[in-house]
């Protein structure tokens, strides 16, 4: 099935930051504070200078050029994947950003709709992330300008029986619930 035609978005984040984010919703990196950061603090600057802080960040699928970088830098880190609907966003009128937002000095944040047909989904569906203009594709990402409170995620994607419990345990202390799905094949593969 083409990346276009599913029906989610996903956010990887520590697990680390999982609590914060249940109790407060995912926030754009603006209103952050006390959180485990697992993006690249260049790339963060120059998002910074982009204005694109003000949002929360979703990409199309998972193990996208972001989520490989992330996982590879931060071996010791358990990572989850939080994932919305894609017509949740589209009812919110989303923006849409239709490559890696830091491929040309200028930055084009279309609505939803119109970066939804802006995407080069033939080109996003080769994941070759060994071809630049490709892997640009493959960061397009989706943007949500408000928060997200934890009723609004349809699902938290786990890569083990071991991080799927940990999840658990803090979504009861907190006396939050949502749905979670073990699914190793939506995160890296450490061998030691």
């Amino acid at each position: 099935m083409s990346i276009k035609d599913q029906r989610l978005l996903y956010h990887l984040t520590s697990l680390e930051n999982l609590e914060s984010i249940l109790k407060h919703g995912l926030l754009p990196r603006s209103q952050l504070t006390d959180f485990t950061d697992v993006a690249d603090s260049d790339i963060v600057t120059k998002r910074q200078a982009q204005k694109l802080q003000d949002y929360v960040p979703f990409h199309f699928f998972s193990k996208n050029p972001f989520d490989l970088a992330a996982q590879h830098s931060y071996k010791n880190k358990t990572f989850i994947l939080i994932a919305v609907r894609r017509d949740h966003a589209s009812a919110n009128n989303w923006q849409i950003i239709p490559r890696h937002p830091l491929a040309n000095e200028e930055t084009t944040r279309l609505n939803y709709n119109q970066g939804m047909e802006h995407i080069n989904w033939d080109l996003m569906d080769q994941r070759n992330y060994s071809d630049k203009n490709c892997k640009s594709v493959c960061m397009a990402e989706c943007l949500s300008p408000e928060s997200i409170p934890a009723s609004q995620f349809f699902k938290i994607f786990t890569q083990s029986q071991t991080v799927d419990q940990q999840v658990q345990q803090i979504m009861k202390s907190v006396n939050i619930t949502v749905n979670t799905q073990i699914n190793e094949n939506m995160f890296v593969k450490h061998h030691d």
